[in-house]
C-alpha cells in the first residue's frame, strides 16, 4: 500500500496523475490524489463523531509520520472525489494544511472505488475495525521510551497530554504475566489499572494469585491486598504527616492512575508513624516546663480519657475582640438562615454560610486556649497530645493520675501552717469516672522500629545496659544503699510507683539470651571478681547461726553482699524508652557508668540486626559519604561486619581512619544505651566539681577495683565509728 508523509513530498501546483474518474467497470486502484479534490462523502456511514481527544490523537500522529493507511473514495467527476472511508483522516489533512503544515493540494493516496460499493465500504471499515488493544499500546509507548524518546516527545506525537503518556507507561510496567492475563480477557483493564499501585512485579503475582480463583475479580479487592499493609493518605495518620513531609523523608507513596489524595496509600508505616512520633514530641515541648508530665500517642480513645481525674482553667473574662467577632458571626447565621432556608443565595453568600460554624468553632477554642491553670494544678496533672479523627493535633490538658490525686483532708484537719498563715490551696480535681486505662503506647519503640530495630534487639540492648550498670552498681555501697533506701521508702511510706528504681523482692534479673549476651563481657568479668570475693560462709550454717554469722561479718564484707543483692534487682531500660525511670538514670549517671567501654556494637549483638539504612545512615554521620557508599553497596553481612570493625575500640589501627573519625565512631552508642550527666550528677550531689570517691569504680579501673581489698565509703550512722 502506497503511503506519504508531510515531510517527503515538495508542495507543487501539478495535479496528479490519478485524477481522472475511476474506470468504467468500477476496477478500483490506489492513485495519489490531490488533497483539495478531496471532500467529505455524504455516504459515509459513520455519523457520530469522534471525541476530541481522539480527534486531536490522529492529528498529531498524521502531522508526525504521515498517514499510514489510505484512504477509500469515489470519483464525483474527473476533479472531486468523495471521501466513504477515512473522513477523520481527511479533516486532519484539511486542518494540517489550513495551518500551513502542508499545501493544499498535498497528494494523499486513495483507493478510488464504484460509488455503488460506497455504503458497503464504508460500513465494512468501521465496522471492522479493531481498536488496538491498550496493553499493546501501552508496551508501544515503553518500547519508544527504551528507542530514546521522552514522554513529551511522545505526547507530542499522538497529540495526548504528558500526563497520560505516564499512567500508560504505568500500566505497560504490570508484571509480564499479568498483562498476558489482560490479552487473553481474563482480567479488565480496571483490575489492570489496580495492580500499578506497586511498581513490584513479585508484589502484584503474589495478589493475582491469591484473587484469580474468585468467582468475580474487581479492582477494589486487588488494590486492598496491595495496600493492606500501608496507610491511607486519607487517614487520620496520613493527614497528620501530610504527603509531602513522608515523601521528602525517604517514604514511598503508592497511587492509583487518578493520583488523587484518596486513592494514595504510604507503604512505609514504620516511617510514616515515627515522622508522626517526632511531630508530636516536637508539638509536646512548650507543655513540658509547665506541667508535671507530657505523654504523646498516636491514637487514643475517647473514653479513655475517663481514667484520669481533671483539673480545668480558671474562668477569665473572654477576649472582647474574639467576643464581638462570634456575636457578629452569629447573627450573621441567623440572617441568612432566615432567607427562605438558603435557596435564594448567591455563590457567595453559600460560601460566606458555610464558613460561619468552622470559624466559631475556632474561636471558642482561642477563647478556651487564653484559659490559665492554676500552678498547683499544673504541678499534679499532665497532658495528652494525640491525634484526632481528622488528622488534627489534638491536645488533652488538666489530666490527673489516680495515684497523684490529693488525699481527701481528714475531718478537722487545718487549713494553716506553724505560724497560723494559710496552706495553699489544695487543687479540686474531679475524680475519674472509668478504670479504663490510657493504652501505653511506646513513641520510642515506633522511632526504633524505623531503624530496624525490632522489640527483641531493644530487649537484649535493655538486658546489656541493665547488667553493666549491675556491675557497677555492685562495687559501690554508697549508691547502692541510697537507691535500696529510697526503694524501701517508697514502698512502706507509700510512695509506690509502677516505675520504681528496684524491686525490693529482689528477683534477680535474668536476660533470655545471657549466655550470648554476658559471655566475655567487661561487666561479667567485673561481677566475676566481685562475687570471687563475698564472704558467704556463713550461708552454709542453719538458721539462726547463718544471721548470726552475718551479723558478725565486718563492716566491708556487709558493704559488698549489700551493694551485690542490690545489683541484682536493678530493672532493665533505655533511657528512650517510654516513661523511663528517672531513678535508674540518676543511679547510671552518679556511678559514671561508661556503657562504650563495656560494650560495642558488633554484628551478631546489633548491625546484622538493622536496617541497613539504619547502618548506612550511621556511617554517613560518623565516617563519611565515601565510606557510606562503599558499605551501602555491600551485602548485608558484609556491610555489618565492615561495621563492626569500624565500631570496635580497635578501629584507629584496622581502618585506617583519622583520629577524630576514631573518637567519634569507638564512643557510639545506639539511642538511649548512654547514662547521660555524670559530671551534673556528681556536681548535684557534692555542691562541687566531682572528685573519686572511695568505693566508686569507673568502667576502666572496674576489674581491677572490683578486686581490691578496700571497703567503700560508709555513712556515719552505719560505721563502726558511729557514736
Amino acid at each position: 500500500m502506497a503511503k506519504t508523509t508531510t515531510r517527503s513530498k515538495p508542495a507543487t501546483k501539478k495535479k496528479t496523475e490519478g485524477t481522472g474518474p475511476a474506470t468504467p467497470d468500477g476496477a478500483a486502484g490506489v492513485r495519489m490524489i490531490s488533497l483539495d479534490q478531496l471532500e467529505p462523502s455524504p455516504l459515509n456511514v459513520r455519523k457520530v463523531a469522534a471525541s476530541a481527544s481522539d480527534d486531536a490523537e490522529l492529528l498529531a500522529s498524521i502531522r508526525e509520520t504521515g498517514i499510514k493507511q489510505n484512504l477509500v473514495v469515489h470519483a464525483l467527476s474527473e476533479t472531486r472525489f468523495a471521501v466513504d472511508a477515512g473522513g477523520r483522516r481527511l479533516k486532519a489533512l484539511k486542518q494540517l494544511a489550513q495551518d500551513g503544515v502542508i499545501p493544499v493540494d498535498h497528494p494523499v493516496p486513495c483507493l478510488v472505488e464504484d460509488e455503488r460499493n460506497a455504503v458497503l465500504t464504508s460500513a465494512t471499515e468501521n465496522l471492522q475495525r479493531a481498536a488496538m488493544h491498550p496493553a499493546d499500546q501501552f508496551e508501544a509507548f515503553e518500547a519508544m521510551i527504551g528507542e530514546g524518546r521522552s514522554e513529551d516527545e511522545i505526547a507530542l506525537k499522538f497529540g495526548v497530554s504528558v500526563d497520560l503518556v505516564r499512567r500508560r507507561l504505568k500500566l505497560a510496567r504490570v508484571a509480564p504475566e499479568i498483562i498476558e492475563q489482560f490479552r487473553a480477557g481474563d482480567l479488565t483493564l480496571e483490575c489492570v489499572m489496580a495492580f500499578t499501585l506497586t511498581d513490584d512485579h513479585d508484589r502484584q503475582l503474589a495478589v493475582w494469585n491469591a484473587v484469580k480463583g474468585g468467582y468475580h475479580i474487581h479492582p477494589q479487592s486487588i488494590k486492598r491486598q496491595l495496600t493492606e499493609t500501608a496507610h491511607s493518605a486519607n487517614s487520620a495518620l496520613g493527614r497528620f504527616v501530610g504527603i509531602e513531609a513522608y515523601e521528602v523523608a525517604g517514604g514511598i507513596l503508592l497511587r492509583d492512575l487518578f493520583d488523587d489524595r484518596a486513592s494514595a496509600h504510604m507503604e512505609n508505616p514504620e516511617l510514616l508513624e515515627r515522622l508522626a512520633i517526632e511531630k508530636l514530641q516536637a508539638a509536646a515541648k512548650p507543655f513540658e516546663a509547665a506541667w508535671k508530665w507530657v505523654e504523646v500517642h498516636l491514637s487514643v480513645d475517647y473514653g479513655a480519657f475517663r481514667s484520669f481525674g481533671r483539673v480545668y482553667p480558671q474562668d477569665i473574662d473572654p477576649d472582647p475582640d474574639l467576643l464581638a467577632e462570634e456575636e457578629r458571626l452569629i447573627a450573621r447565621e441567623e440572617e441568612l438562615a432566615a432567607q427562605n432556608d438558603g435557596e435564594d443565595w448567591t455563590d457567595a453568600e453559600t460560601e460566606e454560610y458555610y464558613a460561619i460554624e468552622p470559624r466559631l468553632r475556632e474561636i471558642e477554642a482561642l477563647q478556651r486556649e487564653r484559659q490559665p491553670y492554676a500552678d498547683e494544678d499544673r504541678a499534679i496533672a499532665g497532658v495528652v497530645l494525640t491525634i484526632g479523627h481528622d488528622g488534627a493535633l489534638r491536645v488533652e490538658k488538666g489530666l490527673v493520675r489516680p495515684e497523684d490525686i490529693p488525699a481527701a483532708p481528714e475531718p478537722g484537719e487545718t487549713t494553716a501552717d506553724a505560724d497560723g498563715a494559710p496552706s495553699p490551696a489544695r487543687p479540686q480535681v474531679t475524680p475519674p469516672t472509668s478504670s479504663t486505662p490510657v493504652p501505653n503506647s511506646d513513641p520510642a519503640a515506633t522511632l526504633r522500629k524505623a531503624d530496624g530495630i525490632s522489640a527483641s534487639l531493644a530487649d537484649d540492648l535493655r538486658a546489656t545496659r541493665q547488667h553493666i550498670l549491675r556491675a557497677h552498681l555492685a562495687a559501690d555501697f554508697e549508691v547502692a544503699f541510697d537507691a535500696m533506701l529510697y526503694a524501701l521508702c517508697e514502698q512502706a511510706l507509700g510512695r509506690s510507683y509502677n516505675n520504681e528504681a528496684l524491686d525490693i523482692s529482689v528477683r534477680p534479673f535474668q536476660a533470655q539470651n545471657r549466655e550470648v549476651l554476658h559471655t566475655d563481657t567487661v561487666a561479667q568479668k567485673m561481677l566475676e571478681a566481685l562475687k570471687q570475693d563475698l564472704a558467704t560462709d556463713w550461708m552454709k550454717l542453719e538458721k539462726p547461726e547463718d544471721f548470726q554469722a552475718m551479723s558478725a561479718l565486718p563492716i566491708a564484707d556487709k558493704q559488698a553482699l549489700f551493694a551485690w543483692a542490690t545489683g541484682l534487682a536493678v530493672k532493665p531500660q533505655l533511657s528512650s524508652d517510654n516513661r523511663p525511670s528517672a531513678i535508674i538514670e540518676e543511679i547510671g549517671a552518679r556511678l559514671d557508668v561508661d556503657v562504650a567501654a563495656c560494650w560495642r556494637p558488633t554484628a551478631q549483638n546489633y548491625w546484622g540486626r538493622v536496617n541497613k539504612s539504619h547502618a548506612v545512615a550511621t556511617a554517613r554521620k560518623l565516617i563519611g559519604d565515601d565510606y557510606a557508599e562503599d558499605r551501602n553497596r555491600e551485602r548485608k553481612g558484609d556491610l555489618a561486619a565492615a561495621m563492626e570493625r569500624a565500631f570496635a575500640e580497635t578501629a584507629g589501627e584496622t581502618e585506617g581512619f583519622d583520629a577524630a573519625t576514631v573518637a567519634k565512631t569507638t564512643r557510639w552508642l545506639p539511642d538511649g544505651m548512654v547514662f547521660v550527666g555524670a559530671t551534673e550528677a556528681d556536681a548535684r550531689r557534692t555542691g562541687d566539681a566531682p572528685e573519686a570517691e572511695e568505693g566508686d569504680v569507673p568502667a576502666a579501673d572496674a576489674l581491677a577495683e572490683a578486686e581490691s581489698d578496700e571497703p567503700s565509703s560508709l555513712p556515719a550512722f552505719l560505721s563502726g565509728d558511729a557514736a
